[in-house]
Formats: C-alpha cells, sequence, structure tokens
C-alpha cells in the first residue's frame, strides 16, 4: 500500500506540521469571511451613510463620496485579515504545547491524520485516491506500509474538558489540509474523537464552528450534532461579524466500542 491516510494519537514532533495545517486551515477563510460580511445589509448601510455624510455634511464632491466606497471595501478586507492572522496566533499558543493542553489528563486527547505516500507523488492528492484507517485498524488488520513512504501530517483534531458543561467535551482543532479534503479524513478524525469521549463516559460533546465552515458543520450535522444556539460574533463593531454555530452531541445512549 503506497497512498494511505492514518489517524493515530499525536507523537512528539508533530507541533511543526500541526501549525501549518491549523494556521492554513485558519487563513483560507479569509476572503470567505468577507465575501458574507460584504452581502450582509449593515455593510451597504455603512457605505451609503458614510458617502451621504462625506456630500451633504462636509460639501465632498459626489465623484470623491462615491470613491469612498472602495475604502470601505479595503477596510473590511484589512479588518477581517487581521482578526484571522491574531486568531491564528491565539492558536499557536497551544498547538505549541500539545502536551500540556491535551495530553496532560486521561479525559484530553489530540490526534492527527498522517499521509503515507511515494516520497515522489506524481499526481496530485486531490486526484489520487487513499485508504483511510486508524493505526488500531492497521494493526488488527497486520497492515504493513512500505518504509520509503513519505509521511506528512495534513489533519488534525483534539477534545478536551467543557469549562461550562459538567462531564461534556469540547472537540477542537479540527483541520483538514485543502488539498486532502473530501476523501473522509474529517469523517474518520471526529469519529475518532466521538469513540475516545464515549469511552470516558462523557455525556455529550460541544463545538463551535462559524459560517466560513460550510463543510464542516454539514459533516458534524451528517454525525449527529445538532444546533444549540447560533449568534454573530463581532470582529469590528457591529460592521464586520461572523456567524457562529454551537452545536452539540448526546452520548448518553451510546455504547463504548472496543478500539
Amino acid at each position: 500500500m503506497d497512498h494511505v491516510i492514518v489517524i493515530r494519537d499525536y507523537r512528539p514532533g508533530d507541533e511543526l506540521q500541526c501549525k501549518e495545517i491549523v494556521r492554513e486551515g485558519t487563513m483560507s477563510t479569509v476572503n470567505t469571511a468577507f465575501i458574507a460580511g460584504l452581502t450582509r445589509e449593515i455593510t451597504f448601510q455603512a457605505m451609503v451613510v458614510t458617502s451621504a455624510v462625506m456630500f451633504i455634511f462636509m460639501g465632498v464632491p459626489l465623484s470623491i463620496c462615491l470613491g469612498s466606497i472602495p475604502v470601505v471595501i479595503v477596510a473590511m478586507y484589512v479588518i477581517i485579515y487581521l482578526a484571522h492572522t491574531l486568531k491564528t496566533m491565539e492558536m499557536m499558543q497551544d498547538i505549541s504545547s500539545i502536551p500540556r493542553f491535551y495530553m496532560s489528563s486521561d479525559y484530553t486527547g489530540f490526534w492527527v491524520a498522517e499521509a503515507c505516500e511515494p516520497m515522489f507523488m506524481t499526481q496530485d492528492p486531490k486526484h489520487a485516491k487513499y485508504l483511510v484507517m486508524t493505526e488500531s485498524e492497521m494493526q488488527r488488520q497486520s497492515v504493513q506500509l512500505a518504509s520509503h513512504l513519505k509521511k506528512t501530517v495534513i489533519g488534525t483534531i483534539a477534545v478536551t474538558r467543557s469549562k461550562s458543561e459538567e462531564n461534556t467535551a469540547w472537540l477542537r482543532r479540527m483541520a483538514v489540509h485543502p488539498r486532502y479534503q473530501h476523501k473522509g479524513i474529517g469523517s474518520q478524525l471526529v469519529d475518532e474523537v466521538i469513540k475516545f469521549a464515549v469511552s470516558k463516559g462523557y455525556d455529550a460533546i460541544e463545538l463551535v464552528t462559524s459560517e466560513c465552515h460550510n463543510n464542516a458543520r454539514e459533516l458534524y450535522l451528517k454525525k449527529g450534532f445538532e444546533l444549540k444556539q447560533m449568534y454573530h460574533k463581532h470582529v469590528f463593531g457591529s460592521l464586520v461579524s461572523i456567524l457562529i454555530y454551537e452545536l452539540t452531541l448526546s452520548l448518553k445512549q451510546r455504547v463504548p466500542i472496543n478500539p
């Protein structure tokens, strides 16, 4: 086998690749967030009000007033980009210390998806077919990987205890490299967290996602997650905001599955 994705526990040394996956996953939604913000009614209102104030109260020529519209658009993009950059910096702090944040308790965990493929790939991963397996499945089936294969972390997921809900797991850091998406990797990562949470006796799993991650939200819903609440998170006053979804999955009727 020379095209395999292995879902396994985090190991020391994975940090650098995990950082890159999380960073790329966060920054890849800048354009999506920008388009979402640009199409909101309040954005058009801000453009019209800005132009009207300049024209009526400040006596600025109409042509210059209309020229302020691109300025508002550019300012919005810059604000969204900076917000994503700050979020990435915040996330890098715990990715830099995975053992301390995610491996210091029996009730927390961090997993990666590792691509095992030829050293010199002649095919774009987007078009290649991969076998996705957990490390325990490989051991049970005695699957052996060729020693010459290149191994690269291309996905991450983690779980911690919820700080607000009793006996609830908090799913975090779910990310898959864009070139490896739509191959069932995210689904396997989520299954691993669900299996772990059930084995630890958690009553539920909760997570937060945004309107910028439609594919991830659809995956969570297919796995049985339900909408708990939704709200707008303001990035820059009421002008720039992102729609946030908080999802929950009940585990009370689930039976632990042997690994």
